[in-house]
C-alpha cells in the first residue's frame, strides 16, 4: 500500500515551492528588463547609423529637428510632428521624416518599454540641428539620441521629437536611467544624477 502525504509534508512542499517562486521571478524579472534594455539599446544603434548615413548624402550636417503641419511647406526635419490640427496633434509621421529612408523598420523607433507614444520614442540633441558632424566638441560624450520623457519640462512638451538640454526630462525606463546614442554612433544605458550628461549635451563648436 503506498503511504498517502500528510497534512504536514503537503505543507512543507508548498513551503518550499512558494520559496522557489520567490527567488525565481525577481530574476526572470531582471532577465525580462535586461532583454528588453538590449533591445533598446539595438534600436538607438540603427538609428545613429541612420543618422551616419543622412550626414553621408548632405555635405556631413546633422538633419533638422522636427516640422509639423502648423509650418505648411517647412521640410527637413529628421521626423515629421503633427503639431496642428488638434485632431492629430502630438502624432510623429516618420515616413515624412529626412531619417525614414535611411531607416524604414518602423518598430526600431519605439522603446519596447514605451507606454504612451504610438509610433516614436527617441529625441535628438536639440544643440545639433544642422550642425556640421565635427561640430561636438567631444563626439563619444555628446548625446546624439536619448529617450523623451512624457509630460512637461521647464519650457514645454517633451513628445515633440527633440531634446532640449535646460528644459526636457529624459525617460528612465530602464531601472533609473535612459539608453543613450552619442556622435560617434556608440550606445550605452546611463543614469541621470551625472550632469556631465548634460553638460556635453551643450558642448559644441560656436
Amino acid at each position: 500500500m503506498k503511504k498517502s502525504f500528510t497534512l504536514i509534508e503537503l505543507l512543507v512542499v508548498i513551503g518550499i515551492i512558494a520559496i522557489l517562486a520567490a527567488m525565481l521571478f525577481p530574476a526572470l524579472g531582471k532577465a525580462r528588463q535586461s532583454a528588453r534594455q538590449a533591445e533598446c539599446i539595438n534600436n538607438l544603434k540603427q538609428m545613429a547609423l541612420a543618422f551616419t548615413m543622412y550626414t553621408n548624402d548632405n555635405r556631413s550636417l546633422y538633419p533638422m529637428l522636427t516640422n509639423g503641419s502648423a509650418e505648411q511647406g517647412v521640410e527637413g526635419g529628421w521626423i515629421y510632428y503633427e503639431n496642428f490640427p488638434v485632431p492629430t496633434a502630438g502624432l510623429f509621421d516618420l515616413e515624412r521624416g529626412t531619417i525614414f529612408p535611411y531607416l524604414s523598420a518602423k518598430k526600431v523607433y519605439l522603446c519596447p518599454l514605451e507606454k504612451t507614444r504610438t509610433n516614436n520614442s527617441y529625441a535628438v540633441n536639440s544643440r545639433l540641428e544642422d550642425q556640421n558632424t565635427d561640430a561636438p566638441l567631444n563626439p563619444a560624450e555628446c548625446p546624439l539620441l536619448l529617450e523623451e520623457g512624457s509630460g512637461s519640462g521647464k519650457f514645454g512638451t517633451t513628445d515633440d521629437g527633440y531634446f532640449l538640454v535646460d528644459g526636457n526630462r529624459v525617460a528612465k525606463r530602464h531601472g533609473k536611467g535612459s539608453v543613450i546614442a552619442f556622435c560617434d554612433g556608440h550606445v550605452e544605458h546611463k543614469t541621470w544624477n551625472d550632469p556631465e550628461i548634460y553638460d556635453h549635451c551643450d558642448k559644441i563648436k560656436e
